[in-house]
This record gives C-alpha cells, structure tokens and sequence, in this order.
C-alpha cells in the first residue's frame, strides 16, 4: 500500500478560478451541510453533487491531501502530509473559500518511516472562523468489523483525473464513496470497497464517518493508504483510528471545542 500524497502544483489555479479568493480570508459562496452524499465516487461511482464545505483540501506547495473541519478553526487530516515540510504555506481550501493556516499540529509520536503509523495525525488551525457546519468526532459507538462508513476526499477518481482536471470538466471537486470495515485495532482501521470505489491519491487525511448512537455522523478514523494503484480489487485501505485515547485525545487537546457525538 502506498501513502495517498500526490503533487499537483496547479491545485491554487483551480481553485482560483473556481471561487476567486485570496489571502487569508474565506467567503462562503455555497450551500453548507455536512450529511454524507448519497451518490459516491472516490476511484468507481458518482460525483458527489452537493459538497460539504466543511469537507477540505489541505494544500501544500507542491502536494495536497484531504481533510474535515471538527470545528470552524480546526481541520483534522495525516500527519504524513507535512514529511517533506509545507507547514508553513500550507491553505485549507475549498469550492466555497480559501484560508491560509495560522498553525499545523502534528502528534508527537508520530514516526514518518513508519508506513502504518497509529499517530498519524495532525490538525491545522486556521485564524478566523470558516463557514462551515464542523463534523463531530463520533465516540458514542465504538467502530467494528462490519460497520458501513462513507468517506471524502479530493483524490484522484476512477479515470486518474485529480481535482483540478474534474473543475475544468464541470465538475464537483470533492468526492465519496461507501467502505466497509473489515478490521479494528488500537492503530488502525481497515476497509475495504463495498464495489463503488476507493481511496486514492490525495484522499490521504479524508474522514472514515460512521453514525453515531444519535443518528448523526461522526469521523471514526482518518484515511492513511489504500490499496494498490486504486484498485478495489487489491486489498484493503489503511486509516488512523481516531477512537484510540491517545490520538483522539490529541486531537481535542489541539481543538478542544471540538464536539463528540
């Protein structure tokens, strides 16, 4: 399995284009909601149609990964998106605004030689509140094997296109697809495609949600590597499991208005 990091130096143009911000600041241009899209696509299905912007793409200078926001300053994604540096410049971006990070946090045990590394994980912060409705941390039902969860990301899709090539088609940048669990340990989180679609590169910091006991969805685990070249046929994809103590408490202790459900 290969970490989902893909450089894509074009990504601001895109996005410039697409919503026309600048700075440090972020202007909601869209519709806000952060329900799981109903019609997938990661590498196999469908657009996602309707986006949540609380969905985000975490860029670097020369490289991008996917995030969500867990509240209106905090986005949680992979510690291994900042191996090669970028902390600094880094922007959190989406089809409705554009910030420049204020900070990036990544958990101190985190060990980048490692390809499975229960702590990678990180959160960027940003200096003003986003337009967003924040994805809750689900804590009230413990992830399993057989539980269904959908995740997003801005990775390539089905036809190896990234993020910047689905704008200049017409096209929603941000994509999803349904995953079922087929292993839990304190260090990870395993998934394999339930047939519609996979993570891929640039999904890598995306969130595994999963509803929680009140019905609402809540992210379970952040996404680390997939399975060979994309293919759902190839294995399994590889998360952080955000429910083990030492990364969720982390997690909160950099955003501690971060809500649980």
């Amino acid at each position: 399995m290969g970490r989902h990091l893909h450089l894509l130096c074009m990504l601001s143009l895109a996005f410039g284009m697409l919503n026309g911000c600048g700075g440090g600041g972020g202007d909601s241009t869209g519709g806000d909601s952060s329900d799981p899209c109903i019609t997938l696509k990661i590498a196999g299905g469908q657009s996602c149609s309707s986006p949540p912007s609380s969905i985000a793409m975490v860029k670097l200078p020369s490289a991008y990964c996917s995030g969500t926001f867990i509240t209106k300053r905090h986005v949680v994604t992979a510690a291994h998106c900042f191996e090669f540096g970028g902390a600094s410049s880094t922007r959190i971006e989406t089809p409705y605004f554009s910030y420049n990070a204020s900070a990036v946090n990544v958990h101190p045990s985190f060990n980048p030689s490692s390809v499975s590394d229960t702590y990678d994980v990180a959160v960027v912060t940003i200096g003003s509140d986003a337009p967003v409705n924040p994805v809750p941390i689900n804590t009230s039902r413990p992830i399993q094997v057989n539980d269904s969860v959908v995740t997003y990301g801005y990775g390539l899709d089905q036809n190896d296109q990234t993020a910047f090539e689905r704008i200049i088609n017409g096209e929603v940048p941000v994509k999803a697809t349904t995953l079922n669990i087929i292993g839990v340990s304190p260090s990870s989180v395993n998934s394999i495609s339930n047939g519609t679609g996979d993570t891929c590169a640039g999904d890598s910091g995306g969130s595994l949600l999963l509803d929680g006991s009140n019905g609402a969805p809540g992210i379970v685990a952040v996404v680390r590597a997939g399975p060979s070249n994309c293919e759902i046929e190839t294995g399994p994809s590889d998360n952080t499991n955000l429910q083990n103590p030492q990364v969720l408490n982390f997690v909160r202790g950099v955003a501690p208005g971060a809500q649980l459900n």
